[in-house]
């Protein structure tokens, strides 16, 4: 190529590389992809134009970017004043709505608190338990309201309280994954426990010694968990409104800024922690002394967390928050025709489940409402009295109830709503594999709600080790649905297809099982916390386990959460396994690699001769 061509072909490039190197705040993206393209262009122009202008060019531009690229590498070494001075500043400005809405619930909840306990004078005891308002009282008649913070080692006291204060600001974050809701009940719960014990001082006319003695070391604890909810309420903030986004993609960035957010709040539960546990205890200490404690503590959550980050954003970061990078989506049905290993498989089924978990929302949603309903309707179980009788209801749980029952009106609706939402599965898989394809749907899910009736009646009929034998050889029932649906043959034939794939790939397929049964307990046991957690805790607080409407309640949203979990993951499952179906047929028929020999011989046989 002449150099007059290279250069008329290049030069937009250059000059955009140039005006890259002007600019204040480069693009970090751009400016990477820009400096490769410079050095492409300088090595060509060092081989074919050596002596010319255009290669000392390029060569200026390529020293002036590997100086910046090497400079911001040497930044790095001061990531983590960077992080504190720049990064969680900018994470706390994108978040200032969620931790408004964090710092108004707990606020409200601690007005409750005091409300509740100027109105009813045993909520203390509901609150708090009756053996520590007990040994409250006795302390203040000893003349020591505050012994309790005097108890135990300082050591031990400092692991115990940081421990305690960490789970309670992660638990505050991690519910958020259910929408926000469960992030909001800790939240309240705390608020009102926080109102509710202040107020139990304050009625004893103890205000000032319990002020200066529990916010000396609770204004940064309290302001931890308050910043852990806004963290939360950032996590949720993604499913709830994903904008622009895909729901999943949303829930990535929204997941990114609220754990740096945490990063920010586990130091300070630490410092909490030791003071309440080395400085608290000495309430002898002037009480100007503590006062100044406590201001500088405000002073620095309000300097911090609120006056720094403002002053920042008006005068300019120093580099632009680095954010996750968004794989674009991609519409195109997954390739079937290939051998793949489980990771592949399991990447081919969460991209399934992404293009297609409205479609999947739309058909769980109402069949979990309905089980529920008719739970409560035929009262078929009361956790509340059943919940753990023998071991394998110790490791299933209410999930095990909710699938196991007496009654057989509650075990045929079960078994319909599983078989709609495993053959809707496999109907959306096959649907992309084979486009205008027509299925014959009645036979189709009739052979699925023969397997799945089989499934439950195990279940029922033998108990645990119904379970247990479900929970070895689902991938096995699975992969019959999928040689039922792909090669539409009949029962019998595809539990001989299905019993023949297996053998062929028994190692891969119980690895695939392993993988899948850990990440669905996993979100299972995620996903259903902050219910329970709200059962057990604010539940309890207004309503007495006898209030009949109260317990139909608590059995709905039990049953609820737990199906709903459940059933939601039930399609990534399917899909593994469909996916797996088409990896082992390659295995043992080669059929891909035939039709494409065969192709390529009628290719030969048809091309001209010459």
């Amino acid at each position: 190529m002449k150099e007059t061509r290279f250069i008329a072909q290049n030069k937009e490039k250059w000059l955009e590389s140039e005006a890259l190197l002007k600019e204040e705040r480069k693009d970090p993206g751009k400016l990477s992809d820009l400096f490769v393209q410079v050095v492409d262009d300088l090595s060509y122009s060092r081989t074919y134009y050596p002596n010319r202008s255009v290669r000392v060019y390029l060569n200026k531009i390529a020293r002036e970017y590997f100086s910046i690229i090497y400079n911001r590498q040497r930044q790095r070494k001061g990531r983590l004043r960077l992080f504190w001075l720049d990064e969680l500043p900018q994470v706390i400005i994108y978040c200032r709505v969620p931790l408004l809405i964090s710092l108004i619930t707990f606020l409200f909840a601690i007005g409750m608190g005091v409300f509740s306990s100027v109105q009813e004078p045993q909520f203390a005891n509901a609150i708090l338990g009756p053996g520590y308002v007990e040994m409250t009282k006795a302390n203040i008649e000893q003349g020591d309201p505050m012994a309790v913070y005097k108890k135990g080692h300082q050591v031990d006291m400092f692991l115990g309280i940081t421990l305690n204060n960490l789970m309670v600001a992660f638990r505050a974050y991690v519910f958020g994954l259910f929408f926000s809701i469960g992030t909001l009940a800790i939240l309240l719960s705390n608020g009102i426990m926080v109102g509710c014990f202040q107020y139990f001082f304050i009625e004893r006319s103890l205000f000032a010694e319990s002020a200066l003695t529990i916010w000396l070391h609770g204004t940064l604890e309290i302001s931890a968990i308050i910043i852990a909810g806004g963290a939360g309420l950032t996590l949720g903030s993604g499913l709830l409104f994903p904008g622009t986004y895909s729901r999943l993609q949303a829930f990535q960035l929204s997941a990114m800024r609220s754990l740096k957010l945490m990063l920010g709040v586990a130091p300070i539960l630490v410092v909490a922690g030791l003071i309440e546990s080395f400085l608290t205890r000495y309430t002898e200490v002037p009480d100007a002394v503590r006062l100044l404690l406590i201001l500088l503590s405000a002073a620095f959550i309000v300097g911090y967390f609120v006056i720094y980050p403002w002053r920042k954003s008006r005068a300019g970061f120093e580099e632009p928050l680095e954010e996750i990078r968004l794989t674009p989506a991609d519409p195109r049905p997954v390739a079937t025709h290939t051998i793949k290993n489980n990771a592949e498989i399991l990447k081919d089924a969460f991209t399934f489940y992404r293009l297609h978990f409205n479609s999947l929302l739309a058909w769980v949603t109402p069949l979990t409402v309905l089980v529920a309903v008719v739970d409560v309707v035929t009262e078929s179980r009361l956790l509340v009295t059943r919940y753990f009788e023998e071991w394998w209801v110790n490791l299933l749980g209410g999930l095990y109830f909710a699938m196991r029952t007496p009654d057989w009106v509650y075990v045929v609706l079960n078994t319909v709503a599983f078989s709609l939402i495993i053959y809707k599965t496999l109907q959306l898989i096959h649907r992309a594999l084979h486009p205008g394809e027509v299925v014959r749907h009645v036979p189709a899910f009739l052979r699925v709600l023969l397997l799945v009736a089989l499934g439950f009646l195990a279940l029922w009929g033998m108990g645990g080790w119904g379970a247990l034998l479900l929970t070895l050889g689902f991938g096995y029932v699975l992969l019959v649905t999928q040689v039922q649906m792909e090669e539409n043959t009949g029962s019998l034939s595809g539990l001989a297809r299905g019993w023949d794939l297996t053998a062929a790939q028994f190692g891969p397929l119980m690895g695939l099982q392993f993988t899948l049964l850990l990440m669905s307990f996993s979100f299972l046991l995620i996903l259903s916390a902050p219910l329970i957690y709200l059962y057990t805790t604010v539940f309890q607080w207004n309503f007495a386990r006898t209030d009949t409407w109260a317990r139909y309640i608590v059995q709905f949203i039990e049953v609820f959460v737990k199906l709903f979990t459940f059933q939601m993951i039930v399609p990534l499952v399917v899909a593994s396994m469909a996916y797996f179906y088409h990896s082992a047929r390659e295995v043992t028929t080669a059929r891909y690699l035939k039709e494409s020999i065969a192709g390529l011989a009628d290719k030969y046989h048809k091309r001209p001769r010459t």
